[in-house]
């Protein structure tokens, strides 16, 4: 699939971050702090498949564009085996703290929380064997798997939010308060949900990556779907929160296509609300990559569509770099333009649009716009085909596609879609063909300043 030849490393993306070497997954504490944002994510230097023994990577940026990576933030000491996805708190003096899932024996499923403390700068922590704050799930409940805090400051004091998949095969968010980051007590189930294949939203037996946040008059709960030890999907919930309870009025699945999972929410420097996520290769473990593996999305905000549901559209600060927008060069009903660095092609309303990316020689990949029958197809030979809805509202309004080496984001109406391509041989060269619609109808934008 997406297989590199030795000497002929695949062209890294631009816009998205990837790590210098080896493998990342999970992205988690994104901060605007000072005059930079801090990223923090899973990182496994020197490999391109998984393993537990995870580490913390961490990268700083101006813009949430040009990561510059930063020195590792935690390596499994003796008494850990890997240390997981978690949370970055900056206190009131600056200082930083890390609550993060510890892995310390055989059971991976049943992690501990963990604390680690940091300078000002965020590159020097240390934890010891005595700093595991909360030994494991609340016993009587019946918990099969535990990890991945979220901590975010209520009322005064602290929350965290933890992922959790109980004994009746319900997804779950278990709930804890502190006034100071390390003592915490038990609060009970934030929320679960029993779900079933006939539910229109199916939510998997274990929520990973759990995410509760304020979202204009609402609140919302971000998680990514996990069930018989298969990554699916991000579902979002809207409804509201007491300060114990979670009680969703509406569900959703948030994105499409093999490669999204394990979404991140942040506020910028702008105090907006906006989300990342970890886009998997396809296979997720491939051993005959080179050099690296896995990427970021690119930052979106996070938004409450006309009809309510969330929805996904590239960041200002991603934007920010795109060149003018120009008229899709066609000619007839179809043309073909090149380009070797991102592209954002925006596709407006019509009856039926058709995009097909390919290499010189090859195609890549066709995406058909299907207004009428609310859906976004797409045709990837050498993969599996996808298939992304659009809302009923959606006829009025643009779908944009970002194509950054072999990644690509579909932002539209009602979903979220990424996924991969079969890698470019020619310098990344990326072609276009558009069929199927009128010369105005799209315009593409250029990102010379990546």
């Amino acid at each position: 699939m997406s297989a590199e030849a030795p000497g002929a490393p695949r062209p890294r993306p631009r816009l998205h971050f990837t790590a210098s070497d080896g493998w990342v997954n999970d992205p988690y504490g994104l901060t605007w702090t000072g005059d930079r944002y801090h990223l923090f994510y899973q990182a496994l230097p020197g490999r391109v498949t998984w393993a537990p023994d995870c580490q913390w990577g961490h990268a700083e940026s101006p813009d949430l564009v040009h990561w510059s990576e930063q020195p590792l933030a935690l390596v499994p000491q003796s008494f850990e085996v890997g240390c997981w996805s978690g949370s970055f708190i900056v206190d009131q003096g600056g200082r930083g703290t890390i609550l993060y899932t510890r892995i310390a024996g055989d059971d991976w499923g049943q992690g501990k929380v963990a604390l680690a403390r940091g300078d000002r700068s965020f590159r020097q922590w240390v934890t010891t064997a005595d700093d595991v704050v909360i030994d494991g799930p609340p016993p009587g409940l019946g918990v099969h798997s535990f990890r991945d805090p979220y901590v975010f400051r209520y009322e005064g004091g602290w929350t965290m939010v933890m992922a959790a998949g109980l004994a009746d095969g319900s997804g779950a968010a278990l709930q804890y308060r502190s006034a100071d980051l390390r003592h915490w007590s038990y609060d009970g189930v934030l929320c679960s949900r029993l779900s079933s294949a006939e539910d229109q939203v199916w939510t998997g037996a274990l929520w990973e990556c759990p995410q509760l946040f304020p979202l204009g008059g609402d609140w919302v709960l971000l998680v990514s779907v996990w069930d018989a030890d298969e990554l699916h999907y991000v579902a979002g919930a809207i409804g509201d929160y007491d300060g114990r309870k979670f009680s969703p009025r509406s569900w959703q699945r948030l994105t499409y296509g093999p490669s999204a999972y394990a979404m991140s929410s942040f506020v910028d420097k702008e105090d907006k609300r906006c989300v990342i996520s970890w886009l998997r290769e396809e296979p997720r473990n491939n051993p005959s990559l080179v050099q690296r593996a896995g990427a970021h999305s690119v930052a979106s905000l996070l938004v409450r569509e006309e009809d309510g549901l969330l929805g996904l559209r590239p960041h200002t600060d991603v934007m920010a770099l795109a060149g003018p927008a120009s008229p899709f060069p066609v000619e007839g009903s179809s043309e073909l333009c090149r380009h070797g660095g991102p592209v954002l092609v925006t596709l407006s309303p019509a009856t039926a649009d058709q995009l097909a990316l390919g290499a010189p020689g090859a195609v890549r990949a066709e995406i058909r716009v299907e207004r009428g029958r609310h859906r976004v197809q797409v045709v990837r030979p050498g993969f599996g085909d996808l298939e992304m809805p659009l809302s009923e509202g959606a006829n009025g309004h643009d779908v944009d596609v970002l194509v950054d080496s072999d990644l690509v984001e579909v932002f539209a109406r009602g979903s979220y879609g990424a996924f991969r391509l079969l890698p470019s041989r020619d310098g990344g060269v990326t072609e276009f063909q558009l069929s199927g619609m009128m010369p105005e109808q799209a315009v593409v934008r250029l990102f010379p300043g990546v």
